[in-house]
């Protein structure tokens, strides 16, 4: 990302996105959402008058499955330039976010959406004038956006807001009819044929000259079924996606029939696919199955309401089982997802004995700032929630606890439950939250019930210097919730010398409740010097001033000269004014002692009245 202007929307939403899809496997669904940009903030131009959408496809007649591209193209049929802004609406998310596209049949009833919850974490975007008489083209695959099921012909409508404000002038829309036809099973087979001979890179329908891809998570018509499991038997890569889309009980029969397969990578392939059909609420939207984003929740809902059945419960709960004897993460926490949705009681000792070997290898800490620390890691978070689970349908605990799987189980029980703890609660956290392997310690802390106990106290002290750094998140939470002064000293410790930016935020806002005031701001300005968290360091200094809009742009590429100016122009500052920021003091905007040095490159906001904030010195 390094020389790229970018948009913000708080420097730490965007080190949440690249965080979670680096984690590979243990993202936050709630986190995700919060990493989603809102594109509309902010706008200001009106929808320029001589804006022109129109709609083209290849063909006006398809056979379901294929993957259509609509080519969107926005036109300036007026006499003055305009500029449009597009992108960061993509990463994660299975089609561009910003394109609204429908579908109605001839009885004018809308088709559904394929993604209802899309998650998304952004992406790059950019503006570009178009003059009078030129054109900008982006072709939509519209079975990302319609779930195309029925034959018949449909009317297509598509606009985008490309950054403009609707007003009387309303966003452009392009629109077309197509007509879709049920193929036979030699036509079928043509189809994917057909498609086998195609690139499967999206970019290639990208711009002027954009061309046909294979997409086979189109292939949602039960005639596809009979070929795509030949194909997924022989070894062909791209049958499993277009068989976990067949919302019929005949595919899920495949399915399970496939996760069996001698051949291990297709078995666990094939009960990856599954996983997003069971009868479950679980996984969440961008919840993670076995290493791999889930599908949306309501996408889940429909194929299970379509296409499971109570006959499949037992070889479902017998193909987990085999799944939970494995050694793979993956194999672990697809068992676990099989479970959580199917399962009862009796397979609780199974998830158990998982669970235990899941533990086993995690004697090193998290002290990498890339590492993540906001889940445990794969399959941990999969086996408790499934363990999760099946407590609500019977299973319980014995009164003595043996092993780190049942000591595991018992803190994450009593997080976040009122108090009293049961007897032994208190012995128990204070052998085990310095005495176990990390994720056990993290457990034991969040156990702790609030108001924190007097014997909590020490134990936060001692986390806060815990070399894993989510057992040392999880101890600034506790002390922010605490109200005790004296871990304001520890905290600016950690946010003096440590640089994982979830630790770093979270010892952040604890400081700042306890009432830390300048010296927080003193720290954090201390480390604008640093080429990775002077975008934090900012996002804190950032509070002192009044009236900031929500989302700001700049730069990524600071060199260390201007690193270290940004840092002298704060500590100024606020030594000048540290009396009156103690008492609560905030700038407002125009302030004289707020100079463009605070920012320099990094930031910039657009103010409601279309100026922008600080303005350069050159242009005062």
């Amino acid at each position: 990302m390094r020389g790229l202007s970018i948009s913000h929307r708080g420097g730490w939403r965007l080190a949440l996105a690249v965080m979670l899809l680096v984690a590979g496997g243990a993202g936050s669904a709630d986190a995700a959402a919060a990493a989603e940009p809102r594109w509309e903030a902010g706008v200001m131009q009106p929808v320029p008058a001589g804006a022109r959408v129109r709609l083209e496809a290849g063909r006006a007649e398809y056979f379901l499955g294929e993957n259509v591209l609509v080519h969107f193209i926005l036109e300036n049929a007026g006499t003055q330039p305009f500029e449009l802004a597009f992108g960061g609406d993509y990463r994660g998310a299975s089609r561009a976010l910003r394109f609204k596209v429908t579908a109605t049949d001839e009885a004018g009833r809308a088709v559904e959406d394929p993604d209802p919850s899309p998650v998304s974490f952004g992406g790059l975007g950019g503006t570009r004038t178009l003059q009078p008489g030129e054109r900008f083209v982006q072709s939509l695959p519209l079975l990302r956006y319609a779930q195309l099921e029925r034959p018949g012909r449909y009317k297509i409508v598509a606009t985008h807001d490309f950054g403009w404000k609707a007003g009387p002038q309303k966003h452009p829309a392009g629109e077309l009819t197509l007509t879709f036809r049920l193929p036979d099973a030699a036509q079928a087979e043509q189809v994917l044929a057909q498609m086998e001979k195609l690139p499967t890179d999206p970019s290639a329908s990208f711009g002027e000259k954009s061309r046909d891809y294979a997409d086979f998570g189109c292939l949602r018509a039960p005639v596809y079924l009979a070929p795509l499991v030949r194909r997924a038997q022989a070894g062909s890569p791209y049958a499993l996606a277009g068989l976990e889309r067949i919302p019929t009980p005949e595919a899920t029969a495949a399915l399970i029939q496939l996760a069996g397969a001698a051949d291990p990578k297709l078995a666990q392939a094939a009960a990856r696919s599954l996983t997003g059909r069971l009868p479950a609420a679980e996984p969440a939207k961008g919840a993670w199955i076995g290493g791999q984003l889930g599908q949306a929740a309501a996408v889940r809902r429909r194929l299970a309401e379509r296409a499971f059945a109570p006959r499949f419960v037992p070889q479902v709960r017998a193909l987990a089982s085999r799944l939970l004897a494995g050694k793979e993460p993956a194999e672990l926490a697809l068992g676990a997802s099989m479970i959580q949705a199917v399962g009862d009681k009796e397979d609780a000792q199974v998830v158990l004995a998982a669970l235990e070997r899941a533990l086993a290898p995690l004697v090193v800490n998290r002290h990498d700032p890339r590492d993540n620390i906001l889940d445990l890691p794969a399959p941990i978070p999969e086996l408790l929630r499934a363990l999760k689970d099946l407590r609500g349908r019977g299973f319980q605990l014995g009164e003595g606890l043996s092993g780190q799987a049942q000591l595991l189980l018992y803190f994450e029980s009593l997080a976040g439950a009122p108090p009293p703890r049961p007897a032994h609660f208190q012995q128990l956290v204070e052998t085990f939250a310095v005495n176990a392997s990390f994720p056990v310690r993290e457990a034991a802390l969040r156990s702790l019930p609030e108001p924190v106990p007097p014997f909590g106290l020490p134990l936060i002290h001692k986390a806060l210097e815990d070399p894993d750094y989510g057992v040392g998140r999880a101890a600034c939470t506790l002390a922010r919730k605490s109200g005790d002064r004296s871990l304001v000293r520890p905290l600016l410790a950690l946010l003096a010398t440590e640089r994982h930016p979830f630790l770093l935020r979270e010892a952040s806002d604890a400081a700042r409740e306890l009432g830390a005031g300048v010296e927080l701001l003193t720290t954090w300005a201390d480390r604008l010097g640093d080429e990775d968290l002077y975008g934090l360091a900012l996002d804190s200094l950032q509070s002192v001033i009044e009236g900031l809009p929500g989302g700001s742009s700049g730069r990524t590429d600071l060199s260390r000269s201007e690193r270290l100016a940004l840092r002298a122009r704060w500590k100024e500052l606020l030594s000048r004014h540290a009396a009156e920021l103690q008492k609560g003091r905030r700038f407002k905007l125009g302030d004289p002692a707020l100079s463009p040095a605070l920012f320099g490159r990094a930031r910039s906001w657009q103010l409601p009245d279309g100026t922008t904030w600080p303005r350069p010195a050159s242009q005062k």
